[in-house]
């Protein structure tokens, strides 16, 4: 199984409440279109756009992200649910937004590594992951240098 995964509802939904969820959909795109989906896209992409920053990374398939930077990266938008709900976010959710940042820009500048894709999972014990991997419960993964 890869280690590199797309992002869905579930996966937000380990951030913010149903309730948060379902305002921002009830907001909606005037499109018609999902607006959770687009939410994801978007936070997906912006994701891989630091990943890709960090040339020693083997990048995954079009809209995924490694399995260990899901959760970060469901605090980073979380925080654009609550400003468009407006909810203002608690300084709790402004610093996960915050340390999801610094943990995305750090792979970037190749301060820290990150998983890079691999068709059968396995990780590249020449390269230290910026995480390890998450557990089977959704539990964080655990970062070095305090940033957890």
């Amino acid at each position: 199984m890869a280690n590199w995964r797309q992002v869905d509802e579930k996966d937000l939904a380990a951030t913010l409440s149903q309730g948060e969820i379902d305002a921002f959909r009830r907001d909606g795109a005037l499109d018609g279109s999902d607006p959770v989906a687009w939410l994801l896209q978007r936070t997906v992409a912006a994701v891989r756009g630091w990943i890709s920053c960090n040339g020693s990374v083997r990048m995954g398939p079009a809209g995924t992200l490694p399995a260990a930077l899901v959760s970060p990266a469901m605090d980073y938008a979380a925080y654009d649910v609550l400003k468009r709900i407006d909810v203002v976010p608690n300084e709790a959710r402004a610093e996960a937004r915050r340390r999801a940042e610094e943990l995305f820009e750090k792979i970037a500048r190749s301060e820290l590594g990150c998983e890079s894709y691999s068709e059968d999972g396995k990780i590249d014990e020449t390269k230290r992951p910026a995480t390890s991997p998450m557990a089977d419960d959704g539990a964080r993964p655990t970062l070095g240098g305090g940033l957890w």
